[in-house]
């Protein structure tokens, strides 16, 4: 591919009688201006990659819950005029550098329901953006709106091992690569999108999904043949699945990756914030030749912004780097619920803390792009300030002790009589519920997807089997970390969801093969004790329109030959009357769903839930959406 004519002019083609003049002109020119062919630069280069990934519409600051001073408090983490201050702040210290976004720009939150992407492109061009890779949630919409938002942006989008040539939304605009000139010094970025995207998103068209690795590979040979020696992976893979590819492919510098929403960084530092990292950041990986790749990720949200300077040799070989990746707060603290009041000597410890952590730092938001998103902002007040009547007692934090998806699971069999099971997978649920008051707004930020409620009549058998398709699906995708799906120590299973239950019981055992994981299998009865299921009978099932259309692997729900019926009613409405009628929502109480390696016959303790209704006539269904991570 040739370098981004926006790095170097296109030259008119000479008239004949001047060839030879013009032809010794740019002989001298190039001999000044830029290295001969295979020959390498004079002296070190220096770049530093700014870097973020799945920012999923969080074009205001995201609401982060974090251990500041030994205490529990919510910070406000990222947003696009804290993003934007820290960029030019990272440009202004740096002669060098590459701005990068991992993909999953859009759908998170009322910004994409609303507007539909274009204000998060706009504002992603704003961020002056050297290129950007294609996430599976730029599909959620199907290709038509994918492809609208690709030629919005004012930089390359990238995406290597898909094949784009038959759908016309996209055709002519997703590149596989991209040069970018840094003096004399070229800089190839490849793209590389999750070959899951067909699988866990609504519709990609006629847009073909290929293996990472080829591709990444074949494009790798290309620009060394190109004379690109620094080769920059910008990946919505996965960190796992990042990690792999660097082993696998020779010639990569760094990967840039995205789609796991993986912290990286000091354990130190981030643990005086009470976060914890899933590896150092950079990640070092030896390539099949023996080369040094770094791999990076900047968590999610915006909330983190990566910042890798590397120094490289004449040959394009890495001498060394130094890492800044920094969480970008805001000095608006809550705690308990309530607002820690600003200039107060609480507020001022509060925020000394954060800095003293050296893992995060409070950035002032830049004043002109936090203006031009305000009437955006405005539009919105109407959907998220509205209260419904309900208030969590404690902060309800997915993937851990306190995950709000029991929750959900009870409010779609609260909401869809005669339903004896609840079925959801942990990609849906895309934003904590903190304590206080609950609104509008933060539900449709747990469930932004506009999913409905979808009741199946399945047999036991395929019940479990529907339940297989899930774990295998969320393991294979979305591994613990320092797994491949299988089992590893030092893995807290506790804090690990495969799915979410409601009316069921079970055991996960990730050591063993598909189709022997699910142990323990219990529903609900009407009385409300509990039973083994009975393979043979018939039991209706409650899930969600994506789901129940084959989502996230969902071949068993998909081909599901019982009555079906789509209720119309969007997910998030059913969750806003459930958690009215709690009034105060406490934390789910036990595990209804346990996972771990040879748990065996594993019996989890059965908790309460609504006690099933009589069926009733339910109205007609609306269209699903994707919403893996």
């Amino acid at each position: 591919m040739p370098i981004d004519p926006r790095c170097t002019p296109r030259r008119p083609r000479p008239l004949p009688w001047v060839a030879l003049a013009l032809g010794l002109a740019l002989c001298l020119l190039a001999s000044a201006c830029s290295r001969p062919a295979h020959q390498p630069p004079s002296g070190p280069f220096t770049l530093t990659i700014a870097h973020v990934n799945d920012t999923h519409s969080n074009l205001e600051p995201a609401d982060t819950g974090l251990i500041l001073a030994g205490e529990k408090i919510t910070a406000q983490l990222g947003g696009f005029a804290r993003l934007k201050a820290a960029l030019d702040e990272v440009r202004a210290d740096e002669a060098n550098v590459l701005a990068l976004h991992a993909g999953d720009a859009v759908q998170g939150t009322l910004f994409f329901n609303v507007f539909q992407g274009r204000v998060d492109f706009d504002f992603l061009n704003l961020l002056g953006l050297d290129a950007m890779t294609l996430g599976n949630h730029e599909f959620d919409k199907g290709p038509a709106l994918a492809g609208s938002l690709a030629g919005r942006a004012r930089f390359p989008v990238l995406a290597a091992n898909l094949d784009v040539s038959r759908e016309p939304a996209l055709a002519g605009r997703i590149r596989p690569h991209v040069v970018r000139l840094f003096g004399g010094e070229r800089v190839g970025v490849i793209g590389v999108t999750t070959p899951t995207t067909p699988q866990i998103t609504a519709d990609v068209g006629q847009v073909v999904f290929h293996p990472a690795a080829p591709a990444v590979e074949a494009e790798v040979r290309e620009l060394r043949g190109q004379d690109v020696d620094i080769i920059v992976v910008l990946s919505h893979l996965g960190y796992e699945q990042d990690l792999a590819l660097a082993r696998a492919v020779p010639g990569i510098d760094v990967i840039v990756g995205g789609h796991s929403h993986t912290l990286l960084g000091d354990p130190v530092r981030l643990g005086r914030l009470g976060l914890s990292p899933s590896g150092p950041y950079p990640t070092e990986v030896r390539g099949p030749d023996g080369g040094l790749t770094l791999v990076v990720q900047a968590w999610r949200w915006g909330a983190q912004l990566g910042v890798l300077t590397l120094s490289f040799d004449a040959r394009g070989g890495i001498l060394g780097h130094t890492a800044r990746p920094m969480l970008l707060a805001g000095d608006v603290f809550r705690k308990g619920g309530a607002a820690v009041p600003k200039g107060s000597p609480e507020q001022a410890a509060l925020a000394a803390a954060l800095t003293a952590s050296g893992a995060a730092r409070v950035v002032a938001e830049d004043a002109a792009l936090a203006k031009r998103l305000e009437p955006y902002a405005r539009q919105l007040e109407p959907f998220r300030n509205a209260r419904i009547g309900a208030r969590a007692a404690v902060d309800l934090i997915r993937g851990t002790a306190t995950d709000p998806g029991a929750i959900v699971a009870d409010a779609y069999l609260a909401g869809t009589p005669g339903a004896q099971l609840a079925l959801l997978m942990p990609g849906g649920l895309r934003q904590d519920l903190f304590q206080g008051e609950l609104t509008q707004g933060m539900v449709m930020g747990l469930l932004p997807f506009g999913n409905t409620l979808v009741s199946l009549d399945v047999t036991g058998a395929e019940f479990k089997s529907a339940l297989e398709d899930a774990a295998e699906f969320r393991l294979k995708t979305h591994p613990p970390d320092g797994t491949a799906g299988g089992t590893a120590a030092g893995v807290d299973w506790r804090n690990v969801r495969v799915f979410h239950a409601a009316g069921f019981t079970c055991a996960v055992d990730p050591g063993r093969p598909r189709g022997g994981r699910i142990g323990s299998l219990r529903v609900r009865k009407a009385d409300g004790g509990f039973a083994e299921i009975d393979p043979a009978a018939t039991y209706r099932l409650v899930t969600n329109s994506y789901l129940a259309g084959g989502g996230d692997g969902q071949d068993t729900l998909k081909n599901a030959e019982g009555s079906r019926v789509d209720s119309g009613y969007l997910e998030h409405d059913v969750l806003a009357e459930h958690l009215k009628a709690l009034g105060v929502v406490e934390a789910p109480k036990e595990r209804r769903v346990v996972v771990g390696p040879g748990l065996g016959d594993a019996v989890p303790a059965p908790v309460p839930g609504p006690v099933p209704g009589p069926v009733s006539g339910l109205g007609p269904g609306l269209a699903r959406l994707g919403h893996a991570a």
